[in-house]
């Protein structure tokens, strides 16, 4: 069930909106809610994961690998980084040649770098160097922001220029929606959010929930 979020910045909420809120969910309406980057358990998914990775996506490993991963996901996330530190080099490091991993955009709307950090990600793309951006984003202690986007561009050999001017065109926000849709469909209602082939891992799962995934695909 997807949950209410705070769109507040204050901790007091007007009587007003509280009720508009109260009404809201007891109506059973969802449409506008935005997800939350809450741990969540491990499921399955009938034959979902056979749409989830669109061929234009970023992705590593062989392209006829017998397990494909896909993740939808928020650089801002804190789940998201989370298991970026402490699952994603493990996978990469014990699984690079059997599996692909295909990355999908998941911006959360209340994270105020999550749309910007999409968009720079997929103007890295557009240079051949997504993946040594993707670490900066995900990885850097320096963080998100217009300048880091810039210098992040710089350390991963882009051409800085170029890379401004795709950022400013927005020409991947329509990308960035495609995969936000794709996952609403796949029922997807917070990231990180996974499909190990037709296996639905949802929230920041531990490196052995994926090692499982992976070796009992890999074994049918």
């Amino acid at each position: 069930m997807k949950k209410n979020i705070n769109m507040y910045n204050s901790d007091q909420w007007p009587i007003r909106q509280i009720i508009l809120g109260i009404v809201l969910f007891a109506s059973g309406i969802a449409v506008g809610y935005a997800v939350r980057d809450l741990p969540a358990i491990t499921g399955s998914s009938s034959g979902a994961a056979a749409g989830a990775g669109a061929k234009d996506d970023p992705s590593w490993g062989p392209a006829d690998a017998k397990v494909t991963i896909v993740e939808f996901a928020d650089f801002e996330c804190v789940y998201c980084r989370q298991w970026y530190a402490t699952v994603y080099d493990k996978l990469y490091s014990n699984y690079g040649g059997k599996v692909r991993f295909v990355f999908r955009d998941f911006p959360l709307s209340f994270h105020a770098n999550a749309q910007s950090a999409a968009i720079a990600a997929n103007c890295a793309n557009a240079q051949g160097r997504y993946w040594d951006y993707f670490r900066l984003l995900f990885g850097d202690p320096r963080g998100l922001g217009s300048t880091q986007y810039q210098t992040y561009a710089r350390e991963a050999g882009m051409d800085v220029s170029a890379f401004n001017t795709c950022v400013a065109s927005g020409k991947y926000n329509s990308e960035i929606e495609i995969d936000m849709q794709d996952a609403q469909k796949l029922g997807v209602n917070g990231v990180p959010a996974f499909f190990v082939n037709d296996r639905f891992i949802s929230g920041m799962q531990p490196y052995e929930t994926f090692r499982d995934a992976i070796e009992a695909e890999l074994n049918e």
